[in-house]
């Protein structure tokens, strides 16, 4: 799945603070990433703004289809894999007790993990002239989470206090069909244009539950007589968005390239329904049903390669950034209590080197890269409550490491890749027909 799993379940997966609840509904188990579809722009680190030499610049930078001089059909298969640590008990601040289950002394991490095998792009461009045209069809995101709180303790107002236990679950699913055109202002400097058709499909649910006075201590069985509160999430919309990019072939060793992509805009429902626990109003009362729009963040960015004389070195690199703030920015306050959760805006670094050996058939091209994957996860706002700021707690940026290998015929191209990096894993198998 190009793109591999969307951030959007920072929304579906972690459930909402919606007005009037006042607490939580559960960990955030989500992973951003925006690559690049196709193995050598994977194998490259991503760094490929300035290079767009393949169909993939369709989707990458659509300036670069103009360097195609012949048809070509590429198809891509990708393995993904993740595994996104969430808070799942323990203690978040003061010593446990130790009563029943509150032994730990600090918190207990647990993960939600998926794997995937997806034919997430596939593209036929057309060259003409100074003109170029492509159309693609592309998964951005397939995927499911889950997770779950049993056991998490806090001193609040000098007393112990406990968070409700909670299990969600949640699945996405973006398809993206796009037309994307280039057209060649002089011979060095070319620009690009694309509409893109989304098709999104969101579907999570959360369930709270609370504990008896005489039952605080002890490991929530998530019974029924315990149903708090339900929480649904929905959302199944369709659009078009627009991305952009230039090409400018600065001499015989130099290029650069920009892009910008537009992000989808989506109407997330909401739903709150009350559970036999709840003492302050009738079971199956709906306390909140209404909606809010999202917006997936907008991507621009900038890139710089360098080739040897010879062709054999192709050295790349590419600033990205991502508007993440834009997705909790722009909740319906109405809907979303404001400044309980909030994303910063994330500054991608990619760099990838490439060696081409033309002494042999078919040409074989090896490839190296690295990219820093900055820190985008749901953190805790200014208005964040106790255990929201335990649950949504600052990370770490990522470093991803990259490699590959392509293989070269007359009318053919193979080209292997693969990302790796602490939480997650990619691997990725290319095949490009020239006709």
């Amino acid at each position: 799945m190009s793109g591999r799993w969307l951030g959007m379940s920072l929304l579906i997966g972690a459930g909402c603070w919606a007005a009037p609840a006042s607490a939580q509904e559960g960990p955030v188990t989500f992973e951003f990433s925006f690559s690049n579809p196709g193995a050598r722009s994977l194998g490259l680190g991503g760094a490929f703004a300035a290079l767009a030499d393949d169909a993939t610049a369709a989707y990458a930078n659509p300036a670069g289809l103009g360097q195609l001089i012949d048809p070509e059909i590429s198809v891509e298969g990708r393995y993904s894999s993740f595994d996104i640590p969430f808070v799942r008990s323990g203690r978040g601040s003061g010593a446990p007790t130790g009563i029943g289950i509150d032994t730990a002394p600090n918190l207990v991490y647990g993960s939600s993990s998926s794997a995937d095998t997806d034919l997430p792009f596939a593209a036929f461009v057309y060259p003409a002239d100074r003109w170029s045209f492509a159309l693609y069809r592309q998964t951005w995101a397939d995927f499911k989470l889950s997770s779950e709180i049993n056991g998490l303790f806090a001193v609040e107002e000098g007393e112990t206090a406990r968070s409700e236990d909670v299990r969600s679950q949640s699945a996405v699913k973006v398809v993206n069909t796009g037309f994307s055109a280039s057209f060649e202002l002089t011979e060095s400097f070319s620009l690009g244009l694309g509409l893109t058709y989304f098709e999104g499909e969101m579907d999570s649910f959360s369930a709270e539950f609370g504990q008896e006075e005489e039952l605080f201590f002890e490991s929530a069985g998530f019974e029924s007589e315990f149903l708090d509160t339900t929480y649904l999430h929905t959302a199944k919309d369709t659009g078009f968005t627009l991305n952009a990019g230039f090409l400018w072939r600065v001499s015989e060793h130099w290029s650069a390239g920009g892009f910008y992509r537009e992000g989808p805009s989506l109407t997330l429902r909401v739903v709150e329904v009350v559970g036999p626990f709840d003492d302050e109003a009738a079971e199956g009362t709906v306390q909140l049903d209404d909606t809010t729009p999202v917006n997936l963040p907008d991507i621009y960015g900038l890139g710089l390669a360098w080739r040897s004389t010879d062709g054999a070195w192709t050295t790349s690199f590419e600033w990205k950034r991502i508007e993440y703030s834009s997705i909790t920015g722009d909740l319906d306050p109405e809907v979303f209590e404001p400044g309980n959760i909030e994303i910063s805006d994330g500054d991608e670094f990619h760099l990838g080197v490439e060696y081409v050996l033309d002494t042999t058939h078919p040409i074989l091209a090896f490839r190296l890269g690295a990219w820093l994957d900055p820190a985008h996860n749901v953190a805790a706002g200014p208005s964040a409550d106790t255990f929201e700021s335990i649950i949504f707690q600052p990370v770490d940026d990522e470093m991803h490491w990259s490699g590959g290998l392509g293989l070269v015929f007359e009318h053919f191209q193979l080209d292997l890749g693969a990302d790796l990096s602490q939480h997650s894993d990619i691997a990725s198998l290319s095949i490009v027909y020239r006709f």
